[in-house]
């Protein structure tokens, strides 16, 4: 769904930054900044009314946005706090807004998807104010109907933005996303870390990965199967880390938990890497789509693929079952199909390529059957 012309994004980076001891908008996340990096996230989603909120060191933030096209309001009362703040840019939405996300400068790294998902949200039931949800947890941005603009500016700030909405619950809905950076603040330089650390990895953490799983609506007894061959996967990974491989990781061991999104459909492989690039995880599709089929070439370096592949070839249901036994249903169920024996001897050799190549790297028996 389309993200609409007549929504807002308040953007609030008007504060001391005092427990940081460094200035929030303006810290580095790669190339850009923190305030960047939001800015260019609501412009991706197609959000064109984008109103940055400044106040201390406004002149640092006016440089560093110079080539942006967005509306920046000065708060001369910003020592006031963040909710004074939040009322100086509402005061200067323009007319025709309908509703606005409320986001913080210090919750930086909100992905394109939750935008949409809360949009999606507030368009299908009508509610005035939508909240994002991470495992039950409530996070940022709320998505906020400008019906609620006067109520919030004549409040007088006891309690903040919070205290506010909190009377009109009955208009509220909270969206389960699978995003945990919508709880990710940087009130400190740990805080900070965390989110270098959660940035750096590109693909979703394990809670994500679990979310995602819920959200499609993928079976126990299947994520019990994805988290089995992940632990596979990730044993396989370390046993050949130190041998300079091009393997990320993090990219193998979501792909291993993401790898049955999609089990209850046909060509499921395929559907699940689709699924996964739609949420911006390519690699990670990438690594998905050869779980099942695969061609290996022995002369060229192991890869997360076929960590992959040989990983849940191994595992039957939640269990390490070795090669042998994992195919033995599949060829007496098919014994009678020559096309279907074909291509599961084909998976077969592919198997035992792989494993050759893990054990001419560790020098070491296959430790899986």
């Amino acid at each position: 769904m389309k993200i609409q012309s007549t929504l807002a994004v308040l953007i609030i980076a008007a504060g001391y930054s005092s427990r940081m001891n460094d200035f929030k908008p303006l810290l580095p996340f790669g190339k850009t900044s923190a305030l960047e990096r939001l800015i260019q996230t609501y412009q991706n989603q197609g959000i064109e009314h984008i109103y940055v909120v400044v106040g201390h060191k406004k002149d640092e933030i006016l440089t560093a946005l110079k080539d942006y096209s967005i509306h920046i309001i000065y708060n001369e009362e910003y020592d006031k706090g963040m909710f004074n703040s939040i009322q100086k840019g509402l005061s200067n939405l323009q007319e025709g807004i309908d509703a606005f996300y409320m986001q913080p400068v210090d919750i930086p790294l909100i992905k394109g998807q939750t935008l949409e998902c809360l949009y999606e949200a507030y368009a299908r039931e009508g509610k005035g104010i939508v909240y994002p949800t991470f495992f039950g947890r409530k996070g940022h941005p709320p998505l906020i109907s400008t019906k609620y603009k006067e109520q919030i500016l004549s409040s007088q700030g006891e309690g903040g933005l919070k205290k506010v909405l909190e009377a009109f619950e009955n208009d509220a809905l909270h969206v389960s996303v699978c995003d945990k950076s919508i709880l990710m603040d940087m009130d400190t330089q740990e805080d900070y870390q965390n989110l270098l650390e959660y940035e750096a990895m590109h693909a979703p953490t394990k809670e994500e990965c679990l979310a995602i799983m819920l959200q499609h609506k993928v079976s126990n007894r299947v994520i019990k199967h994805c988290e089995a061959v992940e632990k596979i996967a990730c044993e396989l990974y370390e046993s050949v880390a130190s041998f300079g491989l091009c393997i990320d990781k993090y990219a193998l061991s979501a792909a291993a938990l993401l790898h049955d999104i999609a089990r209850e459909e046909k060509d499921h492989a395929t559907v699940g890497a689709q699924k996964l690039r739609a949420m911006g995880y390519a690699v990670i599709g990438d690594i998905i789509e050869t779980h099942m089929d695969i061609e290996v070439d022995e002369n060229t370096p192991l890869n997360a693929n076929e960590l992959l592949f040989i990983a849940d070839k191994v595992v039957q249901e939640e269990r390490v079952c070795g090669l042998e036994k994992r195919f033995e249903g599949a060829l007496k169920k098919c014994k009678d199909d020559t096309q279907a024996l074909y291509s599961i001897h084909k998976r077969l050799r592919a198997a035992h390529v792989i494993i050759s190549k893990i054990q001419i790297l560790t020098c070491k028996d296959f430790p899986y059957g």
